[in-house]
């Protein structure tokens, strides 16, 4: 990834349960050239997905007749599959001190059973005394946290429900941004992640004080639909609409956005 990406990277660790493991994606990291570490803190358990219920998804895989004529009609892919082309495994696992075999069946499995539930705010000193650069907590949404994480040090947070993933009924992040960047914003960066699909979403998070925002999903729909072409085009589409949004604003530029700007459901 650090090779055929030119600009400055982060890197989002999740924390597991093997501790030489652990340290050992922040070390490779470090040796790639990330220049910020990710702390993902809103997964110590992974939630009940219930679309996944709906849809009959399990691991292992259950074979029932309509995935069987689903995968039978993609020729190409099962061929690669089976001679080993690629291998569908977690990549940062290969190699790695103490790591779990995985492959396509216990893939997942592996993947939820080692996520840390202990994780504490204690934990952030071992990270700090593996990482000097810039670091990061992803997953917080409320003041209290993200005064905590000042306290401790954190250079920056983001906002994050995983989108919407795993809690249900939780709070929009869009919704906690604003009391989050107004308490903590001045001292450390804040940034939003979760239900940004379009320029204007991008613009509304700014100016209720983010200084940046992450997009997931949308960069994903590009990637499935036409490879590194539709992600290129997905980020054209977020730059115009930005661009469209602003001048219809009348803000010429990101710089000059402000809460005001923004008509919020519990404003009078």
């Amino acid at each position: 990834m650090a090779a055929g990406a030119p600009g400055p990277l982060w890197f989002q660790l999740y924390v597991w349960q093997n501790r030489d493991l652990t340290r050992s994606f922040v070390d490779r990291a470090r040796a790639a050239g990330y220049r910020a570490l990710l702390l993902t803190v809103d997964v110590q358990v992974v939630s009940r997905r219930e679309r996944d219920l709906r849809n009959g998804f399990t691991i292992p895989p259950r074979v029932t007749l309509r995935n069987v004529v689903d995968t039978l009609r993609r020729v190409g892919w099962v061929r690669r599959v089976l001679m080993g082309q690629p291998r569908l495994t977690l990549a940062n696992l290969v190699g790695a001190p103490g790591a779990p075999r995985t492959d396509i069946v216990t893939l997942a499995g592996v993947a939820n059973r080692q996520v840390d539930a202990s994780i504490a705010w204690a934990d952030l000193a071992w990270f700090r005394s593996l990482w000097s650069g810039p670091l990061l907590l992803k997953g917080v949404m409320t003041v209290a946290d993200a005064r905590k994480a000042l306290e401790h040090g954190v250079d920056g947070l983001v906002v994050s429900n995983h989108g919407g993933r795993q809690l249900d009924g939780t709070r929009a992040t869009i919704e906690a941004l604003p009391e989050i960047a107004d308490a903590v914003g001045h001292r450390m960066e804040v940034l939003l992640d979760g239900g940004v699909r379009r320029g204007a979403d991008v613009v509304r998070a700014l100016a209720l004080g983010a200084k940046a925002v992450m997009v997931g999903r949308p960069y994903l729909y590009g990637l499935a639909s036409g490879g590194q072409g539709g992600v290129r085009r997905a980020l054209e589409i977020f730059t115009r609409e930005i661009d469209h949004v602003l001048a219809l604003s009348g803000v010429p530029r990101v710089a000059d956005l402000e809460p005001s700007l923004v008509r919020r459901a519990d404003s009078p």
